[in-house]
């Protein structure tokens, strides 16, 4: 049984992958999102891509799945390096159930 789970979280972004978007009327940051058109230095669409996302723009790979063992996290935390960003392998508390 795993005793841990496994999260990925991008804790940076390479240069120019996002833009900064405001708030009307304030100066501050109130979050980021991709700038259309931006991939990584030579990346294209390959496969059944377009068919799948239906864009043929570069979509940055999800980070909500949760992971069962360390080394499907690291695949995932690798390719999101791949592409550019800087991600973190973060594991949960130990996991303990209720002895029934």
């Amino acid at each position: 049984m795993t005793d841990y789970l496994y999260r990925v979280r991008i804790t940076a972004y390479p240069d120019g992958a996002l833009r900064p978007v405001h708030y009307l009327g304030s100066e501050e940051v109130a979050f980021l999102q991709p700038v259309p058109g931006w991939s990584p230095p030579g990346w294209k669409p390959e496969g059944n891509y377009i068919k799948m996302l239906g864009t043929s723009e570069f979509v940055w790979p999800t980070t909500n799945k949760i992971y069962r063992s360390r080394s499907t996290a690291k695949k995932r935390a690798e390719l999101l390096e791949s592409f550019g960003a800087t991600a973190a392998i973060e594991r949960s508390s130990k996991i303990t159930w209720p002895h029934v």
